[in-house]
């Protein structure tokens, strides 16, 4: 039965997500593996849609098969020390290289789905915090569907022995155990357009169980990844800040700001191949420039078999000649086809009680035209004691 399997005190004892809401609530095992999403199909597919949003759903479709959203049962005391997310990916047809995300709402009492923050349409709980993302990946181009195309044969690389069949991300996610208990919702989206799309296992792994627990608090700020359908991707950071407050109920010490960006647009003079400073102000007080670039992006080619293969010119023993290189190669502002994206770590410092500001300015950032497309995926969140 399930209350003698709960009961079992072995080494090693994985949980499945459909189990965890029988077990007691003090967690006795020594490694926690949730099943999230198995074998989930991703697409953009109109007629796929959930009906509406309410409290009793547990698994919730939006963006025509793009988004999903679950409520899933953590430990309701949650005393490990580690926690990591991993997802498996794999194509269904879908050729093309999109940004995509794992993320928890850190309230899981919703007035409503759909809300907007700093003037952008987003998901958002009745705390009034955006999705905080536990995972941010891009897909490659076209990794297991179209590996044994005659064509795609044909681009391999000489140093690449075979296609790589699916692709596998792990993130260490242990600064959030503090939100990473009871009841929650979590959310998983892909920005495709194929109605064949991909499909994806998404797993929270726990270990390493501790006596005592985290007392952090976490604060989920910016979040503009175009999640909802009728949301478009944010590209208002050259002309002026996006800002967002928060407010500490007492004096706050060790304050971590988490930052992730990427930049996206097609075209060759677009931010997403363009380099582009971040400047993170906190209060109005400069406090980190940097400019996020991927020059790695060739080692990830044997993920990327459906990607455009060119030919450029360069020099090789004194001569000029023809070099094939794939739009998979190409450097990217913070991201690479088939890559994940870690978040950067800023110490705040101390705080003391009171409100504060924090600002993202992208001066250089080009806004979407009729001919160009930029925005960039910006989300924060902070922890501190």
């Amino acid at each position: 039965s399930i209350s003698i399997y709960c009961s079992m005190k072995i080494h090693k004892l994985i949980f499945l997500a459909t189990l965890i809401s029988s077990c007691s609530n003090e967690s006795i095992n020594e490694e926690l593996t949730l099943n999230v999403l198995e074998n989930q199909s991703v697409h953009f597919r109109p007629s796929d849609d959930s009906n509406a949003f309410n409290n009793n759903s547990r698994e919730i479709v939006l963006g025509s098969g793009r988004l999903i959203l679950k409520k899933i049962q953590l430990p309701i005391k949650n005393k490990f020390r580690h926690a990591e997310a991993s997802i498996r990916l794999v194509s269904t047809g879908d050729p093309w290289d999109k940004s995509g995300s794992f993320f928890i709402l850190p309230s899981s009492d919703f007035s409503n789905l759909e809300s907007k923050t700093n003037g952008i349409s987003s998901l958002i709980g009745s705390d009034g915090q955006p999705p905080l993302e536990l995972l941010r990946f891009i897909t490659p181009f076209g990794i297991g569907y179209f590996n044994n195309k005659e064509r795609i044969q044909k681009l391999k690389p000489v140093y690449i022995p075979e296609w790589e069949d699916d692709i596998l991300w792990k993130e260490d996610i242990s600064q959030l155990i503090p939100i990473l208990k009871g009841e929650v919702w979590v959310g998983f989206y892909i920005d495709t357009w194929s109605d064949k799309g991909w499909e994806v296992d998404v797993n929270i792994m726990f270990n390493d169980q501790a006596s005592g627990r985290s007392n952090k608090k976490i604060v989920s700020l910016i979040n503009t990844t175009p999640l909802m359908s009728n949301q478009n991707g944010y590209d208002q950071f050259g002309i002026k800040p996006l800002t967002q407050t928060f407010e500490l109920q007492k004096n706050a010490k060790n304050v971590d700001l988490y930052y992730l960006t990427t930049g996206h647009g097609g075209h060759s003079t677009g931010d997403e191949f363009v380099k582009k400073n971040n400047i993170i102000s906190l209060n109005g007080e400069v406090i980190k420039e940097f400019i996020p670039w991927r020059n790695d992006c060739a080692s990830f080619r044997r993920f990327n078999p459906s990607s455009g293969v060119w030919t450029e010119k360069a020099e090789w023993k004194g001569e000029e000649i023809e070099e094939r290189i794939a739009s998979s190669d190409y450097s990217r502002s913070g991201w690479c086809p088939g890559s994940k994206v870690s978040p950067k770590i800023i110490n705040l410092g101390a705080l003391k009680k009171g409100t504060h500001e924090i600002s993202v300015f992208i001066p250089n950032a080009q806004i979407t035209t009729e001919r160009e497309f930029n925005f960039w995926n910006v989300s924060t969140y902070i922890i501190y004691n």
